[in-house]
C-alpha cells in the first residue's frame, strides 16, 4: 500500500520544499483521508525537530516522510 501512496504523491502538485506549510501538509492528509489532526501531530512533531529525523539527518521530502508516518499508523 506505501508504494501506491507514494505513486499517487508523485501525481499530485505538492511541493515537496521542506520544511512544508502546514495548509500543505494537511492537504496531503487529507488526501491520505487521514484526520487534519495528525496532520497537526505530524507537522508539530517535526517542526520541533527541526525537519530532521530521529537520527539526526535532514528531511529532504517531507511527503516520503508522511507516507511513512501514514504507514506507521496503520501497522
Amino acid at each position: 500500500m506505501k508504494s501506491d501512496m507514494t505513486q499517487d504523491a508523485h501525481n499530485l502538485s505538492f511541493s515537496r520544499q521542506v520544511p512544508p506549510k502546514l495548509e500543505e501538509v494537511k492537504s496531503y492528509f487529507n488526501y491520505l483521508h487521514i484526520p487534519e489532526a495528525e496532520a497537526e501531530v505530524f507537522y508539530f512533531y517535526y517542526q520541533g525537530m527541526d525537519w530532521k529525523n530521529e537520527t539526526g539527518a535532514p528531511i529532504r521530502d517531507w511527503v516520503m516522510a508522511a507516507d511513512e508516518w501514514v504507514w506507521n499508523l496503520e501497522n
